[in-house]
């Protein structure tokens, strides 16, 4: 028995840190619903679809010119890389970076998820509106993980293990991890 659990704790460690590849997906063009984060580290998994929020676009902190939502069904499911910026590969700050200049023409400067916190307005959960970012410190001390902010307590981000997907700040795992949120500078 001890054996059986120490390998199935190996397995769930190992796809949590993004080493085990997630399964291929056909060529279909029929996506599935996007489904919650789960790389929590305990037990604690959260199953059922995440419905698209209702938003007020009119309250959105940016003016949308191409559908958020059309974009994420787009980008669905594309693979995470380290560094990447295509749909072959695909890491949290690029998604944002290439999300931001493609939908509401706004452009940063640096790369990395801690840089782009720094060109942003930091505010906290209750302000967070559609579009804004959100970030999370889930490896240490220093900002590490970048989303887009959708309403209702759910984000779109680059998972290392699922690749884009959206997932909610509900989740005991994002709870704990969540730094602040951002908003453009303008």
């Amino acid at each position: 028995m001890k054996k059986g659990f120490i390998l199935g704790l190996a397995v769930l460690l190992l796809s949590s840190c993004g080493s085990l590849k997630p399964p291929r997906q056909s060529n279909s063009k029929v996506k599935p619903k996007p489904r919650y984060e789960h790389e929590v580290l305990n037990n604690e998994m959260e199953e059922g679809l995440v419905e698209k929020p209702s938003v007020d676009k009119e309250e959105s902190s940016t003016v949308s010119l191409k559908s958020l939502d059309d974009f994420i069904d787009d980008w669905y499911g594309t693979p995470h890389k380290m560094g990447g910026m295509s749909k072959k590969g695909v890491d949290c700050s690029g998604f944002v970076i290439i999300a931001y200049r493609e939908i509401f023409e706004r452009e940063f400067e640096g790369r990395r998820a801690e840089d782009l916190f720094a060109e942003m307005e930091a505010i906290e959960l209750s302000e967070l509106k559609y579009g804004d970012l959100v970030f999370f410190k889930v490896k240490g001390r220093r900002i590490d993980h970048v989303g887009i902010y959708l309403g209702d307590l759910k984000f779109v981000h680059t998972s290392s293990s699922r690749g884009v997907m959206v997932s909610a700040l509900s989740n005991s795992y994002w709870q704990k991890r969540f730094f602040r949120g951002g908003r453009y500078k303008n």
